[in-house]
């Protein structure tokens, strides 16, 4: 799910007018999209933003953008624990992030920007693949059951599914574009279709 968000995530920012950095180059902007589900995800998040401050320092225009399932977790903690992040979005809301990019830019604070239930499927936004053959699809995000070792449904929510007409859409219109291998993609794809009762 987090490769779907980032393929989502960088076709926004392409789309904003945002371009990959070249090797050697000091970026603009730096996202993270985190995990909050895999052991030692919030070390290695604040270890990673640890070694950005020297860099922030001498680079003051530099974003930091922190989303993903940590971020719909911890949300504030985070700018709070680490004072160089300019944007924390949720798992809801990564839509949105061009918009706070901006708003932190102007008003030159942080903006933490969550979400308790998605804003619009991340299928709908615009992509940026790394192949030009594969692609995923999602067809349902969150999850109803209530499993004590899982953090799943209070990070991405109740299970909301797409409906087979939309997901047929958007298969076709890859194929189109000479796609050939597609992933559906959920949380819980076994209990697809459930919410809709025909």
């Amino acid at each position: 799910m987090n490769v779907h968000d980032s393929e989502r995530l960088a076709g926004m920012l392409e789309e904003a007018g945002y371009i990959k950095f070249e090797k050697g180059t000091t970026p603009d902007l730096i996202v993270f999209n985190t995990c909050a589900v895999r052991e030692n995800a919030d070390n290695k998040l604040y270890g990673n933003l640890s070694h950005l401050v020297p860099v922030k320092a001498k680079n003051p225009g530099m974003q930091i953008a922190v989303g993903g399932c940590l971020a719909q977790k911890d949300q504030h903690a985070i700018t709070k624990k680490s004072p160089i992040v300019d944007v924390v979005f949720g798992t809801h809301n990564i839509g949105s992030l061009p918009v706070l990019l901006e708003r932190a830019r102007i008003e030159q604070e942080a903006q933490v920007e969550i979400k308790e239930s998605l804003v619009e499927f991340p299928s709908v936004l615009p992509a940026k693949r790394e192949s030009a053959y594969s692609a995923w699809v999602s067809i349902s995000v969150g999850c109803n059951n209530t499993c004590t070792y899982c953090i799943v449904p209070s990070l991405r929510g109740k299970e909301r599914d797409r409906r087979p007409g939309e997901i047929l859409a958007e298969i076709q219109a890859l194929v189109e574009q000479g796609v050939s291998e597609i992933t559906l993609l959920g949380q819980n794809v076994n209990a697809y279709g459930v919410e809709f009762g025909d």
